[in-house]
């Protein structure tokens, strides 16, 4: 009886400490989480969220005004491609976009593509405002830094958390660092970042604003640099990146090629 109630004591003893384990291994699991997860603050106001945490995709919590901000630009760009299908219509906010940003590309070749991205971002802006601003600034460094700033807090809805950084010419305040870009991320795609934003957003800021700006995407770590007063390279390596392994329209029978659907570098 003895040797029994031993045993029993022994077995207790071990499923307690087992049980102990358990949950001490849980809770640093989730204190390793928690840790390895970083958010940023971003956005109009400040008031949407990223966070980034390791070996996982990056989380967004949209707040009301960049909300507003993605249903205008989604509405410009159903007015190019049309309503869509039931599954499409379901889809809310930037995976939306996202959906509309790759219906645009069907039958579309890249210069197509461009083009209709760049009609949509310029309508944002009304035409009277576009035209008084070429009219009354001039190209200025203090103009430069000025759509950096306008950039960080007006149009971080569409890239994600990012911070003006000073320009690699001259030290003036005039780039902005995009820590992770949010659209290069979700659609996963070498041509969709150059020809649904790369390539228009250049268009952009030069026909409504008469500023060059040049767009320098990293596709090994997703970040983006963004520079104001600079005109795009004569040769740009945007134009030689290859397709994602993981991307669903990746060219997988020359994975060292420049991608597929990339299309032929504009002219500056």
């Amino acid at each position: 009886m003895a040797t029994l109630a031993s045993g029993r004591a022994r077995v207790a003893v071990s499923t307690s400490s087992s049980s102990s384990s358990r949950v001490a291994r849980a809770r640093a699991s989730r204190v390793a989480a928690k840790a390895s997860a970083e958010t940023h603050r971003f956005g109009i106001g400040r008031g949407s969220s990223a966070t980034y945490r390791e070996r996982a995709p990056t989380t967004y919590e949209d707040g009301v005004a960049d909300s507003l901000a993605i249903a205008l630009f989604n509405a410009k760009l159903r007015a190019v491609v049309g309503e869509g299908d039931e599954e499409e219509r379901a889809l809310r906010g930037f995976d939306r976009l996202v959906a509309l940003s790759e219906r645009l590309a069907e039958g579309r070749d890249a210069e197509a593509q461009r083009d209709a991205v760049t009609r949509a971002l310029l309508s944002i802006i009304p035409a009277p405002v576009r035209y008084l601003f070429k009219k009354l600034i001039a190209p200025a460094t203090w103009v430069d830094e000025m759509n950096a700033v306008v950039t960080r807090e007006a149009f971080a809805w569409l890239v994600g958390p990012c911070e003006v950084v000073p320009r690699e010419s001259d030290g003036a305040m005039a780039s902005v660092k995009l820590h992770k870009c949010r659209y290069l991320e979700q659609s996963g795609c070498t041509a969709s970042c150059a020809n649904f934003c790369k390539v228009p957003t250049q268009r952009f800021f030069k026909e409504a604003f008469g500023v060059d700006a040049r767009l320098d995407p990293n596709h090994e770590d997703g970040s983006c640099l963004m520079t104001f007063g600079a005109k795009p390279d004569v040769v740009d390596a945007a134009f030689a990146a290859p397709c994602y392994e993981t991307c669903a329209k990746g060219c997988k029978s020359a994975p060292n090629a420049p991608c597929h659907r990339l299309g032929s570098q504009p002219e500056r």
